[in-house]
C-alpha cells in the first residue's frame, strides 16, 4: 500500500495526466487531448489535437466510435479539418478514487458499494484498474492491475479518517497522482472521482488539472457523495471547481448525496460511457494566446456531447 501525506506530495515533480467523475445526464462527451513530445503541426500555422469523444444513437443508446461519421468540428463558427477517426482509443485504463476525508464518515459505505459494483464490470472489459483514497492523506492499491481480487480487498480496506479537527483533503494532488499512473501511452483513460467536492491543502490547482487533462487524452468523471446539501443559500459551495474542470477534461459530473438509487444510475451511465469513449483528431489554428477555446461537436443521426473546448497552451 503507498501512502503519501501533502509534505510529500508537494515535494514530487509536476507530470501531465486524466480521471473518472459521476455528473449529470449522459449523452455524449468529448475530451480534448494531445500528444506529450514534441508539438504536432499541421499545414501552415495550425496544430494537430486529438478530442475524447463519446455518442449515442438517437436512442440514446452508446455506439462504438468507429461507427460515428460525419463529424463537423466547429470553432468560433469556423469548421475545423477533422484528419483521423473517430476511433477507439485502446484497452481501458481507469481510476477509482475515494474520498475518505471525516467529513465523509456517513456516506463512505456507499461510496465503497459503488466502487465494488464498478468493478467485476470492468473485468468484463478488461481493463486495467487502480483504486486510491485521499483525505489528509493518499492511500493506493499500487500499480495499474487485473487482479480484481486484491482491488475489490483495497476497496473494502478503506476507513474513514478519524482526525475530525485536520481539514486537509487532497483531492486535486490525488487526481494528479491517478493521472502520472494512467501514463502518456495510448489507450480509453479516465479517472472515476468520488468527492464531496472541495479541495484544501493540494500543491496543484484544477486549472493545471484540466490542462494536465488534456495532454495524457484522460477524461474525469465526477460523482459527489455526501449527507448534506452542495449549495448554501442557492450558490453551490462544494464542489465548484470541479463543475468547471469536469467539463473540460470531457467528462461527466453527477450529484448524488446519499441517494443509493442515484449511485446505481450513475455507475451505469459511468460505464456507458466508458463503452463509447473514443479519440478524433483536428487541426486547430495555431495561435498561443495562453487561453481556453471553446467547440462544438455535431454528427448527423447521433447526440454527440464535446469537451467544452480546449487549452491553447497545453498543445505540445
Amino acid at each position: 500500500m503507498l501512502c503519501l501525506n501533502a509534505r510529500t506530495l508537494k515535494d514530487r515533480h509536476l507530470r501531465t495526466a486524466l480521471l473518472v467523475a459521476f455528473c449529470g445526464p449522459l449523452l455524449v462527451t468529448l475530451c480534448l487531448a494531445v500528444p506529450q513530445a514534441n508539438p504536432r503541426k499541421g499545414d501552415g500555422d495550425q496544430r494537430k489535437v486529438e478530442l475524447i469523444i463519446h455518442a449515442r444513437d438517437q436512442r440514446g443508446n452508446p455506439v462504438a466510435p468507429g461507427s460515428v461519421k460525419d463529424v463537423v468540428v466547429m470553432e468560433h463558427g469556423k469548421k475545423l479539418q477533422v484528419l483521423d477517426g473517430p476511433k477507439s482509443a485502446g484497452p481501458k485504463r481507469i481510476a477509482v478514487l475515494l474520498d475518505s476525508n471525516f467529513h465523509q464518515r456517513k456516506v463512505m459505505a456507499l461510496e465503497q458499494q459503488t466502487a465494488l459494483e464498478l468493478i467485476p464490470e470492468f473485468e468484463k472489459e478488461k481493463a486495467q484498474v487502480l483504486v486510491m483514497s485521499y483525505g489528509a492523506e493518499i492511500h493506493s492499491s499500487g500499480e495499474l492491475t487485473d487482479d480484481w481480487a486484491s482491488l475489490k480487498g483495497f476497496t473494502d480496506s478503506v476507513r474513514v479518517e478519524s482526525d475530525k479537527h485536520n481539514e486537509t483533503v487532497l483531492l486535486y494532488d490525488a487526481m494528479r497522482s491517478a493521472f502520472e499512473k494512467l501514463g502518456d501511452g495510448p489507450g480509453t483513460k479516465g479517472v472515476v472521482v468520488f468527492a464531496e467536492g472541495n479541495d484544501r491543502g493540494s500543491s496543484i490547482g484544477w486549472a493545471s488539472l484540466a490542462r494536465l487533462a488534456q495532454r495524457r487524452h484522460i477524461a474525469c468523471y465526477v460523482v459527489m457523495y455526501a449527507d448534506h446539501s452542495f449549495y448554501g443559500r442557492e450558490v453551490r459551495h462544494y464542489g465548484y471547481y470541479l463543475v468547471e474542470l469536469v467539463p473540460k477534461t470531457g467528462g461527466r459530473l453527477w450529484e448524488i448525496g446519499d441517494n443509493a438509487r442515484k449511485a446505481r444510475e450513475a455507475a451505469q451511465q459511468l460505464v456507458s460511457a466508458l463503452d463509447s469513449q473514443g479519440l478524433i483528431e483536428v487541426l486547430v489554428p495555431d495561435v498561443q494566446a495562453n487561453r481556453f477555446h471553446r467547440i462544438k461537436i455535431t454528427s448527423a443521426g447521433y447526440q454527440i456531447s464535446a469537451q467544452a473546448g480546449y487549452f491553447d497552451d497545453a498543445i505540445q
